[in-house]
């Protein structure tokens, strides 16, 4: 793989616990099919893959640190972990041993788990300069029958695994789930939903890009994410420290002809959004043919590419099942029946808009509307989704998007501030993947007035007259867009002209990406347009002032004058600026 390097894995899985934690049945079996699939030398090529299974405390600490304490620079580090992961009472993170306890009051025993902070400390010591952590397990103490994990959303992933501010040369951190949501074993099942796909990826050669011999982390995590986003759609697989680990190649991918057969069917399933039509099963017959594909193999390739919707419909099917039987128990639904049904979402990995359909159709509109017993038109106002016909919805349902807040100020003459005013705006986070993600806020449609006020000092004739603006609502970045997220989207597929992927002076993943002229910055709205299949453009003038404006009349949204204490800005001279 043209690496001098020797490539090394140590694979933990813990299913057997102290008092208080669920058993689990799926992390032997996910150990030892990572470790098939790493050693295999037609495929991950490793030279060691250390199985763990089970370890106490002591027995934990000591390996992670013998295996990684003696690797070399030109080494690659892989440590994956499986099982139960919690926090303690301070939000510090643990991976769990077979002796981790919790307390009667459902607290962690601290004293029988590994924290995050010994693994950082671990990898960061370790001379290897390609270092790779997979965590396959969930964030919290809550556990289910038969499904286990969830967690609070108050770790921060990335600050307590060392990926936040330190530049270590390929470093990078593989998540079966944010701290937001639910990472599930499904009892059925032989491995979690994450490491199946892990695993499927590199023995099938899916998670390589067509026509390449390698698998990078980006390209695994990739096909990872977009496999369980299907099969397990609350579920959300990251990746931190991309900017210094994509790249790194972890695995051969063979080029046959089943890849090439595969390759095919997973584009008419993708195409199909999980279903094959009359017309896309012929092409496929006919790539069989040209690939000397038997109906075996190409049986089972179709049965494993179409397995996640399939699960996910089983999922849908199963919770409608049950809402139907509510409503027939006792209708309308009750705070307790509503809780145990949205209970039931989160252990099939289902969200909210995954059964909206369905719940409208047994219930006639979403699962909060029938305790409310409002009329559809009246839960929400419309969405932007509503208003462009490219952008309809399935349902006339609305769709509620998730609320950030903030504080404005207001100044007086002086630049002094006299009031401070709380606000709240609906947003949406669009992956850009690889971890990166972009923020949307709604700007509410309105009328303003655009232009200078007649008189107003420092003015410029091209805004004279001031008149007035129907402006329809739409939505804009909530920040100016930072070198990460301009990196993102310059990997996508070209549109009409090449972009930099990394093109500011002022370097910083989070800073503002600066050095990029309007008709890159065109390219970058039709390349992110294309990837969110909504249309992105950048602002009209006219959008630019209303959003700017805020409902205000004064020169600037926060009063009549600007000063250092509210902008950032050479403030030499503070009336005008």
């Amino acid at each position: 793989m043209g690496d001098t390097g020797r490539k090394i894995a140590l694979l933990i899985g813990v299913g057997d616990y102290g008092a208080g934690l669920a058993s689990l049945q799926c992390p032997v079996n996910g150990v030892t099919a990572m470790q098939k699939v790493l050693l295999n030398a037609e495929i991950g090529g490793f030279d060691e893959a250390q199985v763990l299974i089970n370890p106490d405390v002591g027995e934990m600490r000591s390996r992670i640190s013998t295996t990684f304490a003696q690797l070399k620079k030109e080494d690659l580090a892989l440590l994956y972990f499986t099982g139960h992961g919690i926090k303690d009472m301070t939000g510090d993170f643990y991976l769990t041993t077979t002796q981790s306890e919790l307390f009667e009051n459902k607290a962690l025993n601290t004293g029988t788990a590994v924290e995050a902070e010994f693994v950082q400390r671990v990898m960061r010591n370790a001379y290897a300069e390609r270092k790779v952590v997979i965590l396959d397990c969930c964030f919290a103490a809550a556990f289910a029958d038969g499904f286990t994990g969830m967690d609070d959303s108050s770790i921060d992933v990335a600050a307590q695994l060392g990926t936040k501010e330190r530049g270590e040369k390929g470093y990078c951190v593989l998540t079966a789930s944010t701290s937001t949501r639910y990472a599930l074993e499904q009892a059925d099942e032989d491995l979690s939903v994450y490491t199946r796909y892990l695993v499927e990826g590199l023995k099938t050669g899916g998670a390589a890009p067509e026509g390449q011999e390698f698998i990078s982390l980006r390209h695994w995590h990739e096909y990872v994410k977009t496999q369980v986003k299907v099969a397990a759609p609350a579920m959300e697989p990251a990746m931190f420290n991309a900017q210094q680990g994509y790249d790194i190649v972890i695995a051969k991918a063979l080029i046959d002809s089943e890849q090439s057969y595969r390759k095919q069917v997973q584009k008419k399933v993708k195409k199909g959004r999980g279903r094959l039509r009359p017309s896309a099963k012929a092409n496929l017959a006919q790539w069989q043919n040209k690939f000397d594909i038997s109906d075996e193999q190409a049986a089972v390739i179709q049965a494993e590419v179409l397995k996640p919707y399939e699960e996910k419909a089983k999922h849908v099917e199963q919770y409608a099942g049950v809402l139907a039987e509510e409503k027939a128990y006792a209708y309308p639904l009750d705070d307790e029946a509503v809780s145990e049904l949205q209970e039931l979402k989160r252990l099939l990995n289902l969200r909210d808009e995954d059964v909206l359909e369905t719940e409208v159709q047994i219930l006639g509109g979403s699962l909060s509307s029938s305790v409310e017993t409002l009329p559809l038109e009246a839960q929400a106002p419309p969405s932007l989704a509503q208003q462009d016909p490219a952008l309809t919805p399935l349902t006339t349902d609305p769709i509620s998007y998730p609320m950030f807040g903030y504080e404005t100020v207001q100044v007086n003459e002086q630049g002094k501030i006299i009031d401070t005013v709380a606000e709240e705006v609906e947003y949406f986070s669009e992956d850009l993947g690889n971890g990166v993600t972009l923020d949307m806020v709604r700007i509410p449609g309105g009328k303003f007035l655009m232009g200078a006020a007649k008189g107003e000092e420092g003015a410029s004739d091209d805004e004279y007259p001031q008149h007035e603006v129907e402006m329809p609502e739409f939505w804009m970045g909530k920040f100016a867009v930072t070198q990460a997220q301009w990196g993102a989207v310059a990997r996508l597929a070209q549109v009409e002209r090449e972009l930099d992927g990394d093109p500011a002076h002022f370097k910083g993943a989070q800073r503002p990406v600066e050095r990029v002229s309007w008709e890159d910055a065109v390219e970058f709205c039709k390349r992110l347009s294309q990837q969110a299949e909504k249309e992105c453009s950048l602002p009209s003038e006219a959008q630019w002032e209303y959003a700017c404006r805020a409902g205000t009349t004064t020169p600037f949204y926060f009063g009549p004058t600007m000063t250092t204490d509210v902008a950032n800005y050479r403030g030499t001279d503070w009336e005008y600026s």
